[in-house]
């Protein structure tokens, strides 16, 4: 899969003169995937493109925001074309980012420390499956928690959603997660604070627009169960839904086809290689990433988007009990 066009011009203007025009480029099959899964086609990603639009250089609150196509259409596809909801969407991005910029802002992964942890190989890009779906893998023993706390963390993930959501391809198809749990210690879990998980657990809910297909865990520990139960607590039942547990490796291995896992998972791919790709194409979109920053909205009037009740709605109704009456656990 090609990285995305490296341009980083792109104008924070609210109502520009005009609009660079948007041209569908992708192979056939995720043509399909749009209009079947998101209602997608010509004319519908036009008609709201010029709606969503109208509705930022309207808006009495947003002051800059990009509204060139590439950026626009991950709210569209996130929210299958409501324009209602895509700029809702967009409006509780904007305001995520200004109510918490230590966290979602000034994302570079040239900072000495994004680099030592992208380095570290916890993370990997294995490539698309047969359906378009992106696939990724967390190795979770190969971040350094001796080193490296939760904001360090949440930050991390954060430049990954925002490098991932340049793909289109992520965009309609969504994505697959591989979580290896192995070795892990409790030290990988005891870190985080209840206002961390808030944080990070809201953002993954509701803000950022990413679409989750599948989560396969597996080796998660038995001493671990509780501190993730009270992780899932502020996790919203769809996402919930997409969480498959495995008790070994090789079952959560065997849900996916093996032209996408790494040699250390019996595939033929070289995570090293993979992890030097997507450094690069970090590399190129830096400038964009960082360039989000420039984006502004009041963020005074979305105060309450974030208070105690909104973040652990979901804490209520008998927790997580439900979700894991099939976990599987060392």
């Amino acid at each position: 899969m090609a990285s995305p066009a490296t341009s980083t011009n792109y104008s924070i203007e609210k109502r520009p003169a005009s609009y660079e025009p948007y041209e569908f480029t992708l192979p056939e099959l995720y043509r399909k995937l749009a209009k079947e899964e998101l209602r997608e086609d010509d004319e519908i990603r036009e008609q709201s493109l010029t709606q969503m639009r109208e509705f930022i250089a309207k808006h009495p609150y947003i002051r800059k925001c990009r509204t060139d196509a590439s950026f626009l259409l991950r709210f569209l596809r996130f929210r299958k074309y409501s324009v209602p909801m895509a700029c809702e969407a967009l409006e509780r991005y904007l305001a995520m980012r200004e109510t918490f910029p230590t966290w979602f802002k000034n994302l570079d992964c040239n900072e000495p420390v994004m680099r030592e942890l992208l380095e570290d190989g916890m993370f990997t890009q294995l490539g698309n499956d047969a359906d378009g779906r992106m696939v990724i893998l967390f190795r979770v023993r190969l971040l350094n928690v001796d080193k490296f706390g939760p904001l360090v963390q949440g930050r991390l993930m954060a430049l990954l959603i925002e490098s991932l959501l340049e793909w289109e391809e992520l965009q309609i198809a969504g994505f697959r997660v591989m979580l290896d749990f192995t070795d892990t210690v409790m030290k990988h879990y005891g870190l985080w604070g209840v206002s961390d998980m808030k944080i990070f657990m809201d953002a993954i809910n509701r803000s950022y627009p990413i679409r989750f297909r599948e989560i396969h865990g597996a080796k998660f520990p038995k001493f671990a169960v509780s501190i993730l139960n009270l992780l899932l607590t502020f996790a919203s039942p769809k996402l919930k839904e997409r969480i498959i547990c495995h008790n070994t490796v090789l079952e959560m291995k065997g849900k996916f086809d093996t032209s996408l896992l790494p040699k250390p998972y019996g595939g033929d791919l070289d995570p090293d290689e993979l992890g030097r790709k997507f450094r690069k194409h970090l590399e190129d979109r830096r400038s964009a990433i960082l360039a989000l920053d420039e984006m502004d909205i009041d963020v005074a009037h979305y105060s309450s988007l974030w208070t105690q009740t909104n973040l652990v709605e979901n804490e209520v109704e008998g927790g997580v009990a439900g979700s894991f009456r099939k976990l599987n656990v060392d």
